[in-house]
């Protein structure tokens, strides 16, 4: 018992000196943050006073965001459908391909889609195109990565009974992997979806279309008032598409389609075999209608793209010194805003979590600001903390803070709730007050499942810190930005490989402790 104590102290101490150090590194004061508060209100009060005429231009850069995120979306996953038959482990035709593929993708999914907007703008000019082109590059990553571990996870005697009934490698396919698929891509599509809508309300901030570019200049022009109504109706949309999507996603999993007869499963199985080619031939058509590009301006974006890769292959290995410089920058923010965010979360949990908070309504209101905090993706949040503590990490590390909080508070209060009543009532039978029951009971009981989802939140914190430079809140994005603006395609090759194998290192060190944790 002793022993226990000396363990959690030294552990506590030890968290403690990290976070102290951390925060020298990215500059965090509190005599900075007070002397910011009174712009962050000043802001916060213009923000209250909003432009209620602003309304309809907001909505036409909205409906070109949907629009990006749908098109984007839908070509993500039709795309991913038959590279995942490619590389699943279970059924992959040719290893040696399929880990060639496994490793490029694996790169590319280290770059965030602001990064993939920001080289397109370069090739593709400004507008939409270049903006779709990148939210299609992670629906695909993200769609591949799922399609992936479904495939795997298919069972290896349903296989083998298909296999030993003389089926062919096509026949297994055909009748046993892709029924099951399709009818996993309108919960892939939602999942995507979700994050190509927040993705896409920043592409604009690069020139790459959306609700993003009228972000960017209000920001700029100090237009509060319009910002007000923005932020409102963005807030509105995404809180409306994810419960939408949560709504669809739980009614494909809990219904099973019957058929009353055969020619009722004929007719359907006819009208799909037509529907697919057809929306297939609608979505390019649509797609192409809605790109703001000319055709030759396309041929002469490819020049440039290649001309551009060709010189991004031959890096600039003498810009070292600046690419650590960037990297360690990157690192020391993503590491303290998930430790930050960590501590909040264990916090608010207790408040947020319905079954174990003081009062029901604390939990209502807790989440409806948890909500807002995760709504909004954290380039937006640093340019606020930008305006009051100035340029450098400690606007993107605040920023990330408080975006983790809002993130780790939210998954970690749902473990909360889904854990079985009578553990929480046998705790609460011995006397424990509900705090108590949460500290020295429920948290110790779900530890592991806190440590894993922190791990996650630092994995994607990682890619988060590699952007928040883009608009000189510190990180390896302000160099990055820099070099784009300039066309040193070299050095840009060189810190998007540097700040890839940070990202791809973070992560197998990530996947490492977690099944430590697990096991």
């Amino acid at each position: 018992m002793y022993k226990n104590k000396l363990y959690k102290i030294i552990a506590t101490m030890i968290f403690l000196i990290i976070l102290l150090y951390l925060g020298i590194k990215v500059e965090f004061s509190f005599n900075r943050l007070f002397k910011g508060i009174p712009s962050m209100m000043n802001l916060f009060v213009r923000i209250l006073r909003p432009n209620l005429s602003y309304g309809n231009e907001v909505f036409e850069k909205l409906i070109e965001t949907i629009q990006m995120a749908i098109i984007s979306s839908i070509t993500g996953v039709l795309l991913a459908l038959p590279f995942s038959l490619l590389i699943a482990d279970n059924i992959k035709p040719n290893k040696f391909i399929a880990n060639i593929i496994i490793f490029f993708f694996s790169v590319a999914r280290t770059i965030p889609s602001l990064i993939w907007a920001t080289l397109l703008v370069s090739i593709f000019s400004i507008g939409k195109f270049s903006g779709i082109i990148a939210l299609s590059i992670i629906a695909f990553l993200m769609s591949l990565k799922l399609f992936k571990e479904y495939i795997e996870g298919i069972n290896e005697n349903q296989l083998n009974s298909t296999l030993s009934v003389g089926a062919t490698s096509i026949q297994v396919l055909r009748y046993c992997i892709l029924p099951n698929i399709l009818q996993l891509i309108v919960s892939v599509f939602f999942i995507v979806f979700e994050t190509n809508i927040r993705g896409a309300t920043i592409l604009g901030l690069v020139g790459a279309g959306g609700v993003g570019q009228i972000m960017w200049r209000d920001l700029n022009h100090l237009r509060y008032d319009n910002l007000s109504i923005l932020i409102m109706i963005l807030f509105i949309t995404i809180l409306c598409i994810d419960l939408f999507s949560l709504y669809i996603r739980n009614y494909l999993l809990n219904k099973s389609i019957k058929y009353k007869s055969l020619k009722t499963y004929k007719r359907v199985k006819f009208i799909k075999t037509i529907f697919i080619p057809l929306s297939i031939v609608i979505l390019a058509y649509t797609t192409w209608s809605l790109l703001d590009i000319s055709y030759e301006r396309f041929l002469i974006g490819l020049n440039q793209g290649k001309e551009m890769l060709i010189r991004m292959v031959r890096i600039d290995i003498s810009y070292y010194p600046q690419l650590i410089k960037g990297i360690k920058e990157s690192l020391f923010i993503a590491i303290f805003a998930t430790m930050v965010g960590s501590i909040f979360a264990f916090v608010l949990a207790y408040f947020t979590a319905y079954n174990i908070s003081p009062q029901r309504s604390i939990s209502f209101l807790l989440k409806i600001i948890i909500n807002i905090f995760r709504t909004f993706p954290p380039i937006i949040t640093a340019i606020i903390f930008f305006r009051g503590v100035g340029p450098g990490p400690l606007a993107g590390a605040m920023a990330l803070s408080i975006y983790t909080t809002g993130v780790l508070t939210k998954m970690y209060s749902e473990v909360l709730e889904n854990i079985e009543e009578n553990i929480k009532n046998s705790i609460l039978s011995t006397g424990a007050s509900n705090i108590q029951t949460y500290v020295h009971g429920l948290f110790p009981h779900t530890f592991s499942t806190f440590i894993s989802l922190a791990l996650y939140r630092l994995e994607s914190n990682i890619r988060n810190a590699t952007i928040l430079g883009i608009i000189g809140a510190g990180g390896i994005g302000t160099i990055l930005s820099m070099n784009v603006t300039w066309r040193n395609w070299e050095k840009v090759g060189f810190l998007l490989l540097g700040s890839s194998l940070m990202v791809l290192v973070i992560d197998r060190i990530s996947n490492s402790l977690r099944k430590i944790i697990q096991n």
